[in-house]
């Protein structure tokens, strides 16, 4: 005899199977479309809706659902330059479990954003080898609570808060004074998280830094310092969790805002830090922990004790080398005009090619233009591989001695016809001002007469 299956309508045991199955579901846009499909898992669905809702948005945001919730609570509430004790708490989901569909929405966006910034965060900060988060459970929820914190300081404490604090007629004592209240206000936020805490939240804080100075940076293969720039402090002023634009596109998006930043630099200038390191002096911690000791939310470092593939050095190990999952990560949105730095003698100014250089190395993906280099190896360098873990110096110095020969390649590709060799290669002084000499003679090649003897042949 074979199985029967019963309908769902007289059986117990299956509605509760389907409703096993909603509650495991990945987000809500599966949830809408699964209760769409019939009529019957619909009215499963209606007999627990909060039940339902409440599972989806903890397998949507994770074990950081009360603080994401806290914030778009609080945000959604227009909570502006409140005291932390007026604040809604990060129990609040217990208190009020039940999510509004104001709720919801909210907190796809904000998980959306925090989700990608948290692969970027593993990909820099635990293994190099994946774009994709590899944080533990434990590393994702520090770094998720530490995230959504920082972005429920910026909601309360940010821009709205200066708006809410200032009118366009404040004179100067108004305006110190609204200062040193906002400057209380942020401080007792932070002084209501423990220092472990307070650790995660400046390390993330750090890390968000950083992705703004990369998109700051006009060196090519080195990765700015997370520096205290007006521009950092107004993005994290505004709204951390935007900073995935920026990785995306760069300061522009910045530009696109219909307010200035320079009308609000006294409330934005250190924004976060200033208090924070305030309330870790109180405490009489230090600053910084050392670089020799364990650093927030990260356990354990993938590879952390690798050396370049080349020269071996001790001095940039594990995430500070660079292969073929992570040379995308190596220039910002500034390459267009970095990249020609790398280029030898005086070619990048080239009269000739210069604007198609520039053009070619900005469509080309960075991983596919340090990759295509490899198929320009010079014999100086047969040894190296395209699967080498490198420093930076050793990356910069193959880019160098290869970039010319590169674009030299895709000329051909495109069917130039490639003139006669210059004497004096790309330390030629004419090709930079004179347009003729330029195009008749072709200097992406070495010298062969001048002081400069040819390298790498």
């Amino acid at each position: 005899m074979g199985n029967t299956v019963h309908p769902m309508h007289s059986s117990f045991a299956n509605a509760d199977l389907v409703e096993c199955v909603l509650r495991f579901l990945p987000d809500f846009q599966c949830l809408a479309s699964t209760i769409l499909t019939s009529k019957t898992i619909y009215n499963v669905f209606q007999q627990h809706p909060r039940s339902v809702v409440r599972s989806v948005a903890y397998n949507l945001v994770g074990l950081a659902l009360p603080q994401a919730l806290r914030f778009v609570r609080c945000q959604n509430a227009q909570l502006y330059s409140k005291p932390v004790g007026e604040l809604l708490g990060e129990d609040d989901i217990q208190k009020n479990p039940v999510l509004s569909n104001q709720d919801i929405r909210s907190l796809v966006a904000i998980s959306t954003s925090v989700q990608e910034l948290e692969s970027l965060f593993s990909w820099r900060m635990k293994d190099r080898r994946f774009k994709t988060s590899q944080l533990s459970l434990a590393e994702s929820t520090r770094f998720q609570k530490a995230m959504y914190r920082l972005s429920l300081f910026s909601a309360v404490y940010g821009h709205n808060a200066y708006e809410s604090a200032i009118n366009p007629d404040s004179d100067q004592e108004e305006i110190d004074s609204a200062l040193t209240e906002a400057f209380s206000l942020r401080k007792g936020f932070f002084g209501s998280f423990s220092t472990p805490e307070l650790r995660d939240i400046q390390r993330v804080e750090t890390f968000l830094r950083g992705i703004i100075a990369r998109a700051e940076g006009f060196d090519f293969t080195m990765i700015p310092s997370a520096t205290y720039s007006p521009e950092s402090s107004f993005m994290l002023y505004c709204a951390p969790h935007n900073v995935i634009d920026v990785y995306k596109g760069g300061l522009d998006c910045i530009t696109e805002w219909d307010f200035d930043p320079t009308e609000e630099i006294f409330f934005h200038d250190q924004f976060m830090i200033g208090p924070l390191k305030t309330v870790l002096i109180d405490r009489k911690e230090p600053l910084l922990l050392p670089v020799n000791q364990k650093q927030p939310i990260i356990d354990e470092i993938v590879g952390e004790h690798d050396r370049c593939s080349q020269c071996q050095s001790n001095t940039a190990q594990g995430l500070d080398l660079w292969g073929p999952s992570n040379w995308s990560y190596l220039w910002g949105n500034q390459l267009h005009h970095s990249i020609a730095q790398l280029l030898k003698g005086r070619v990048g100014a080239n009269l000739a090619d210069r604007t198609h250089f520039l053009t070619v190395s900005q469509e080309t993906p960075a991983e596919e233009l340090v990759g295509g280099l490899f198929d320009y190896k010079t014999p100086a360098y047969l040894t190296w591989n395209k699967a080498d873990w490198l420093c930076s110096q050793c990356l910069e110095k193959f880019i160098r001695d290869h970039l010319h020969i590169w674009y030299l390649g895709q000329k051909i590709n495109r069917g130039d016809v490639i003139p006669d060799n210059c004497w004096y290669g790309y330390n030629c002084r004419t090709q930079t001002h004179r347009l003729a000499h330029a195009q008749k003679l072709n200097h992406w090649c070495e010298p062969t007469k001048g002081n400069a003897t040819p390298t790498n042949v």
